[in-house]
């Protein structure tokens, strides 16, 4: 067998074994599917009648100065509501400051510039964790603003939600969904809908085919990250190498690499204690 058949063989498993819980998977259950986004957030507010307009896999919003954000789906209702539904498999991270943050991000391309604040639009942003994030067992949390002291929505239309993925009560619309996103086969979900989308990608040729390839970009994009990422960290620390030489201060030399390389402060200070490593 050829190395080429080998990882053939090994993208066939891979695919074999994906869930809705697996992000990329997710988003080629969705793009583009506003039949299945309408379900979830039908499901997810307890209604029946939500009409999704618009749904777009992986948009990636670029930060004027500083990090991006790509957003698993991106969807429009025909009520004029946003929201991004993001699924999350392990407890990394500070998911509510990221929530807080892809909520922040979408503000930014649903504002066109010179636009009066009141044209801003409720946004949703909707996470659906493997594991049981919020610990309380209950099935999902909705948060919004609100006066600690008198109770009050603060009414700035800004939603957070978590789903939990470890909510085993299948006699719920809630539950149901849960389950169906941790299916590996079609043949064991609730919904036609997913199970459509799941039989055409890991059980049609087309639908595989578009699998491997997207597999293979996805390696493509990932040594192409690293590269830039390597290329990125020798020039940073090149600079700092010459900085020293010149007798520049730590503290400038700080402020000189956090604004040429848009680092935060933390960033730059990784860098020069890493830099006296190599040294």
């Amino acid at each position: 067998m050829t190395d080429q058949e080998r990882l053939h063989q090994q993208d066939l498993e891979i695919i074999k074994n994906l869930r809705i819980f697996d992000d990329d998977f997710m988003r080629v259950i969705f793009d583009g599917n506003s039949e299945a986004t309408a379900l979830v957030l039908n499901i997810i507010f307890d209604r029946d009648d939500m009409v999704v307009t618009k749904v777009v896999g992986q948009r990636e919003i670029k930060g004027i100065e500083g990090h991006s954000v790509k957003l698993d789906i991106m969807a429009m209702d025909g009520e004029g509501n946003a929201y991004d539904i993001e699924v999350q498999r392990q407890d990394k991270g500070n998911l509510p400051l990221r929530a807080r943050y892809n909520s922040s991000m979408m503000d930014t391309v649903l504002l066109s510039g010179g636009e009066d604040y009141s044209k801003l639009i409720p946004t949703y942003v909707i996470f659906f964790t493997e594991n049981d994030t919020i610990g309380d067992g209950r099935p999902m949390h909705h948060y919004v603003m609100q006066d600690l002291e008198t109770g009050h929505i603060l009414g700035d239309e800004k939603h957070i939600i978590f789903v939990n993925g470890e909510n085993k009560d299948e006699s719920t619309r809630l539950g149901k969904l849960v389950h169906d996103f941790h299916c590996k086969s079609a043949d064991k979900m609730y919904y036609e809908v997913f199970a459509k989308r799941m039989r055409h990608f890991k059980e049609s040729e087309g639908g595989i085919t578009q699998m491997c390839k997207l597999m293979e970009d996805m390696r493509i994009e990932y040594g192409k990250e690293i590269a830039e990422r390597v290329s990125k960290e020798a020039s940073i620390l090149a600079t700092i190498k010459t900085c020293r030489k010149h007798n520049i201060p730590d503290v400038e030399i700080h402020s000189e690499i956090k604004d040429e390389y848009s680092l935060t402060d933390a960033e730059a200070e990784v860098y020069l204690a890493k830099s006296k490593i190599s040294a």
